[in-house]
């Protein structure tokens, strides 16, 4: 029998260039900055960075076989390009390790309907992750519903970042609404939607009459989980949905776990799935790692 494949699907790799001149690129794009900035009293959660070699050494060493990684969420046009292409120039020099989603701003507009269509041919498995909050538009918008339509014409999925609507604040939580969500899932059914983070807790609405058993074109990723919810949020989403639409995915190199550990680091959060989260080794195969080698065909 085969062996699992592990595959994290929610990382974020940036250029060396750009985290190693961090105040230069900060100045260039703010909202870069605001998500990215050390804590000042170096106790709360920041990125670890970490290159692709870097990354797939410390996925090694949690026994991750692969990543995907997810794109941001710029307002400079330059530096989409620059982070599509470092995952690209990645994707080549790691292809059974590293897939990669097109780093994309929809407010760009037929920039960024061109830029889709140029990653496409470089080999990119999706779209995402998308950043309603920080590129200034909602899931209504027409410059939105045109990546949409693009990822339809491709075959690609979109990953969506989607905010929790409740709970503490801090630097950068996106408070877009997701009540246009469902209808849009429902008007592309053959789109795949990826709403990372779990959702924002969407899938407790899947138990809603009018979309109960029509969101088969939608996945959940588990990315930043332990900064957001109890390792009990597995159970309680296979418990609405099913094992077969939810995704591993850290959010690396985020630090979860910053009060125990301030280096980059899959393991823990590996080790507290399995030790915690009480899956059967069924749902255990799904969720880390073969739901994600079906939706994208690895």
């Amino acid at each position: 029998m085969e062996q699992l494949q592990i595959w994290d699907s929610h990382v974020h790799l940036f250029p060396p260039e750009i985290y190693n001149n961090w105040e230069t690129y900060a100045a260039r794009d703010s909202w870069f900055g605001v998500l990215t900035k050390k804590p000042e009293n170096h106790k709360g959660t920041e990125e670890a960075w970490a290159n692709a070699e870097e990354a797939l050494d410390c996925a090694t060493q949690a026994g991750i076989h692969g990543l995907v990684m997810q794109g941001w969420y710029w307002n400079d046009a330059g530096l989409m390009r620059m982070h599509n292409d470092y995952m690209a120039e990645s994707m080549k020099n790691h292809p059974e390790r590293l897939k990669g989603f097109i780093s994309i701003n929809p407010k760009f507009k037929k920039e960024a309907i061109a830029e889709i269509e140029r990653c496409a041919k470089l080999g990119f498995s999706g779209i995402g992750e998308l950043g309603p909050g920080g590129n200034g538009y909602d899931f209504n918008d027409p410059d939105f519903i045109e990546v949409v339509e693009c990822a339809n014409a491709y075959h690609l999925p979109i990953n969506i970042h989607c905010g929790e609507p409740v709970g503490h604040p801090y630097p950068g939580k996106d408070m877009t609404s997701l009540a246009p969500l469902p209808g849009l899932i429902l008007k592309y059914p053959d789109v795949t939607f990826i709403l990372a983070h779990m959702g924002g807790g969407l899938p407790f609405y899947e138990l809603n009459p009018r979309y109960h058993g029509k969101f088969k074109n939608v996945y959940y990723d588990t990315a930043a989980n332990p900064l957001l919810y109890h390792i009990s949020s597995f159970r309680a989403v296979i418990g609405l949905i099913g094992s077969k639409r939810l995704l591993y995915g850290s959010d690396f190199p985020l630090l979860l776990y910053p009060s125990k550990n301030r280096e980059m680091d899959f393991s823990m959060f590996v080790n507290q799935i399995r030790n915690d989260a009480c899956l059967s080794k069924e749902e255990w195969n799904d969720v880390m790692g073969n739901n994600l080698r079906r939706v994208l065909d690895i």
